[in-house]
Formats: structure tokens, C-alpha cells, sequence
């Protein structure tokens, strides 16, 4: 009997893969410093689910930076091909995200909020139908 998966991703190299058992809680946009910065790109897309729902597989290396709260962010990369897999933070130690672009299928993927939007480069062109906020969500949202 083979076990269905909510989705199913992997690192470029593919010495990382991971498997989901659940849909995301939430799923976002960051044009923050860090997102671009790490993504190379005006953004970051991610989507956010229990921890217990992300069952990963192979080595990952860490980075742990501070945000403009206070937060420590550690992003999940693989050691091998530098691909950016998952972040956590300090601030709910129970959700991971995951980067979209790792996704096998990211067909059913729909940012619910774009964040940090002061800090979006003009050539960055993002869905008008989604909603924006100029830093990060505020903390009645983000639940």
C-alpha cells in the first residue's frame, strides 16, 4: 500500500527530499532583507505547516540570523547544492516553512499575504488580488 503525501519536494542536487503530510497553515510572500538576499531575487515564497507534518530526509546545514523583532530566523539549506529548503523561528518553534520553488508540485500554491512590501524592489511585480502588508504580519493574522 503506498502512502499518499499532501506534497513532496527536494533540494536541486536531491540529497534533501522531504515529504508533507498536511496542508499549509498559511502561505507568503517576504521581500524582506534576508528573504531577498537568500533567494537571490526580490522575494521569497513560502508556505507554512506543523512541524510534525514535514518529514525530511538527508542532511541539511543551518543559518541563524536575527530579525528587525528580535526573532532568530534559522534557515534550512543543503549542504551540497546550496538549495534553501525550510526556515523556523524562535517565535513559534511548532511551524516550519518551506520554499516553494522546492516543491515538486507547487500547483496548489497561493500566497495568502505579502510582507515586508517597503521593501519590495519596483521590478519585483507581485498578484494585486493578494493582500499586503509594509512590514511584518501582524500578530492577530499570523494565527
Amino acid at each position: 500500500m503506498s502512502e499518499q503525501y499532501f506534497a513532496t519536494g527536494q533540494c536541486l542536487c536531491g540529497n534533501v527530499k522531504y515529504t508533507i503530510s498536511s496542508a499549509p497553515i498559511r502561505m507568503g510572500q517576504c521581500h524582506c532583507d534576508h528573504c531577498r538576499r537568500l533567494s537571490g531575487t526580490g522575494h521569497s515564497s513560502n508556505a507554512f505547516f506543523v512541524k510534525d507534518a514535514v518529514h525530511i530526509e538527508g542532511e541539511t546545514s543551518r543559518y541563524d540570523s536575527t530579525a528587525d523583532t528580535g526573532t532568530i530566523i534559522t534557515r534550512y539549506f543543503c549542504p551540497n547544492c546550496g538549495s534553501r529548503l525550510f526556515g523556523t523561528s524562535s517565535a513559534n518553534t511548532n511551524i516550519i516553512s518551506v520554499t516553494a520553488g522546492t516543491l515538486d508540485d507547487s500547483s496548489w500554491f497561493k500566497p495568502n499575504a505579502i510582507v515586508y512590501n517597503k521593501r519590495k524592489p519596483a521590478w519585483d511585480f507581485m498578484d494585486e488580488n493578494v493582500p499586503v502588508f509594509e512590514d511584518m504580519l501582524p500578530a492577530q493574522v499570523q494565527k
